[in-house]
């Protein structure tokens, strides 16, 4: 039997009968409940929401975690703490990368609209910080 990444000679799939294709990489957006400068922006679900209608539209579905506890440090050090939803979805690669300017236009959008010091999104285990946002003109993917 192949080792499909697990270490093991197993097929994973065949033994519990899932289908072959399966999604390798997972696309993890935070959601902040607070605004850079510690207050609450009283707008997180339908943000939460937003994330789930968009990454289930191009990647078949996506799950939110509920809230986490954590800090953010300011530029000025001050820390900001807070309850970050946390929205993930495994990639269906071609969508999602047809996608993509869509993505960003709700990324820098949330980060607009809620005062965000930075917005913050994992990929193939990387941690991608978004601290400047495009202006409102400059939506689509564009950059400004």
């Amino acid at each position: 039997m192949p080792d499909n990444g697990t270490g093991y000679d197993l097929d994973l799939a065949a033994a519990l009968g899932a289908q072959e294709n399966y999604a390798a990489h997972c696309f993890t957006i935070y959601i902040p409940n607070k605004d850079k400068d510690g207050a609450e922006i009283g707008t997180q679900r339908k943000w939460v929401l937003e994330a789930i209608r968009l990454l289930a539209e191009l990647n078949g579905g996506a799950t939110a975690m509920p809230p986490a506890e954590g800090t953010w440090q300011s530029d000025e050090g001050q820390l900001i703490w807070e309850q970050p939803v946390v929205v993930y979805s495994y990639i269906r690669p071609e969508a999602f990368r047809t996608g993509l300017a869509r993505v960003r236009e709700f990324l820098h959008r949330m980060g607009r609209e809620t005062n965000q010091g930075e917005i913050a999104v994992e990929f193939q285990d990387r941690f991608y910080r978004i601290r400047e946002y495009d202006p409102p003109a400059a939506q689509n993917g564009a950059p400004p």
